[in-house]
């Protein structure tokens, strides 16, 4: 019987007891015999029942408030000085799923449950958000409930429960050694030193990945600086069964750790001491948070939520490399972000291979990522970069000298995307001369999309940033086009079909043919769980031919 079940066993005699109480009992009998032997760790709980059962069963009974915190206390299930809990006795609080079509995703590995999958929650007390529970599901045919996993409970957000390890998506033997280890831990921040179990396992596996994808070399003895790329995604969100944090590895020797879930606010210590254990010594943990999708968890930050940071800290540069290109990130500086955007590390460098004297043109270019490939690694022969940021313009020139790349070969310009392709537009229709066109556009604009009731607004958005876009893309010869989404809402929508569409749209708007070639994703480092796909895929990257329009003119 679990500590609850024990509980609600003791609350039941208390309210046997001051029933026959109220009887105005002439003789008293007394339990303190049996209660000395129980609470001295002279029997155990069932023993006591035993005992005490013949002297309850009297009509005449006296009971002093001793005896009634006595038999209240909730640890009295057990047998003091025994500070390791039974196999049976499990005090976390459990939340029990239906068995119903509502929840068949829930028990077959997706790792958000709603609320309507819910039958019940099982617990001492209203349970708090980011509180530790066991997540079980009904059985089949009267058998006993089944435990899928751990997870984190929130009232307050739609997510009423992110599972942190589940059954199905662990092996037999794993499961059973994790729900022993559990199990066994000593009742004392029982709910701290399981959640630890939970992450280190989850943590490890992570990193192990990480390996698999020789983005972390093997052996404790290896240098992270001595790869090409020393930044990545370390932790994704779902995709490493750790819904509401991620973190990416800078430099090699920093990570910044990113919440956006109320419980990794609450478990802030655990997670930052789980994962330091399992990272090598020289690597520095940065925090921060998401506000926006903390406040739609229903979490409130407070001021001590937030870690001081010294003002050499703020100011500290670090260089991170993505396949041999460095890039200055400032990973301590107050902000939602990381400093870098690593899903598209792999896009840049495939990208570069068409590049090769080339003319491109990288708009939302941020740090100059598609344009530092484009030059160092495609040997383009020339790169111009649009960013409205002025902070981000800044950057891509401190990249440049980083690159050792000649001032000549880039130009960057601060400005909106719509302002400069109009205006673009304009003198290339004032002079058609090619010097003005591009070989090569890439488009990769912020979140258009944050949720599904304004994608009809993005997508108006982005049609018109493609058909501007493609304007200018060498009408004599063609070109390539590069052209992103990030909005989950966009990518996922009618299978991916949605934001495609728009783009052959946005080419006939502008008078020009083109022909998909490849739809890329976010970066291999930016795992996804196969149960919860498409759901965390949010990044679209499509590459299209746009043929010349003189082709139309030879047939």
């Amino acid at each position: 019987m679990t500590c609850f079940g024990w509980q609600r066993a003791r609350q039941m005699v208390v309210m046997l007891l001051l029933w026959m109480q109220r009887l105005r009992a002439t003789q008293a009998f007394s339990l303190s015999h049996s209660i000395a032997l129980f609470k001295n760790g002279g029997c155990t709980a069932r023993q006591f029942a035993k005992y005490a059962t013949p002297l309850l069963s009297r009509k005449h009974l006296s009971v002093n408030s001793a005896l009634f915190a006595t038999l209240s206390d909730p640890t009295a299930g057990r047998t003091v000085g025994d500070d390791v809990a039974p196999q049976d006795d499990n005090c976390l609080p459990t939340i029990l799923l239906k068995r119903s079509r509502q929840s068949k995703s829930f028990r077959n590995g997706n790792q958000l449950v709603f609320t309507k999958a819910i039958q019940r929650v099982e617990s001492g007390g209203d349970l708090q958000a980011g509180q530790l529970v066991r997540v079980k599901v009904e059985g089949e045919k009267g058998q006993q409930p089944m435990l899928l996993g751990w997870g984190v409970y929130n009232p307050n957000s739609l997510y009423r429960v992110r599972i942190l390890c589940h059954r199905f998506l662990l092996q037999k033997q794993a499961f059973k050694s994790m729900e022993s280890s559990i199990s066994n831990l000593p009742l004392e921040n029982r709910e701290g030193k399981a959640l630890g179990i939970i992450l280190r396992r989850q943590f490890s596996k992570a990193w192990k990945t990480r390996q698999a994808l020789q983005l972390i070399p093997t052996g404790s003895s290896s240098s992270l600086y001595s790869l090409e790329t020393d930044t990545f995604r370390l932790l994704n969100g779902e995709g490493d069964n750790l819904s509401g944090l991620a973190a990416d590895v800078i430099g090699g020797d920093t990570v910044v750790i990113m919440s956006s879930a109320a419980w990794c606010e609450v478990h802030k210590t655990v997670i930052m001491s789980s994962l330091q254990s399992i990272l090598p010594s020289q690597m520095n943990l940065v925090w921060k948070t998401t506000p926006s999708r903390l406040t739609q968890d229903g979490y409130k930050p407070s001021v001590d939520d937030t870690t001081p940071t010294s003002v050499d800290d703020e100011n500290k540069m670090i260089i991170s490399m993505e396949n041999g290109v460095r890039y200055a990130t400032w990973p301590y500086k107050d902000g939602q972000k990381t400093g870098v955007y690593c899903d598209q590390r792999e896009n840049r460098f495939n990208l570069a291979q068409y590049c090769h004297g080339k003319r491109v043109l990288d708009l939302c270019c941020y740090h100059g990522g598609f344009s530092l490939n484009a030059l160092v690694h495609g040997n383009a022969s020339h790169a111009t970069g649009v960013d409205s940021s002025q902070e981000a313009i800044d950057v891509c020139h401190e990249n440049v000298k980083l690159n050792e790349i000649s001032a000549n070969r880039v130009h960057f310009v601060r400005s909106d995307i719509a302002d400069f392709l109009r205006q673009r537009a304009e003198v290339c229709d004032f002079d058609p001369g090619n010097d003005h066109y591009f070989d090569v556009v890439v488009l990769d604009p912020p979140k258009l999309a944050p949720s599904a009731n304004v994608l009809e607004k993005a997508r108006r958005k982005y049609h018109s940033f493609n058909r501007d876009a493609l304007k200018l893309i060498d009408p004599q010869n063609g070109g390539l086009l590069l052209t992103c989404t990030c909005s989950a809402a966009m990518s996922q929508e009618a299978g991916g079909q949605y934001f495609l569409t728009m783009v052959q749209g946005a080419a006939l708007a502008s008078g020009r043919d083109v022909t998909l070639l490849k739809v890329f994703g976010a970066a291999s480092c930016h795992t996804q769980s196969p149960i919860c796909w498409p759901a965390g895929s949010y990044l679209t990257a499509a590459l299209f031919r746009v043929h010349p329009t003189s082709e139309d003119e030879e047939y």
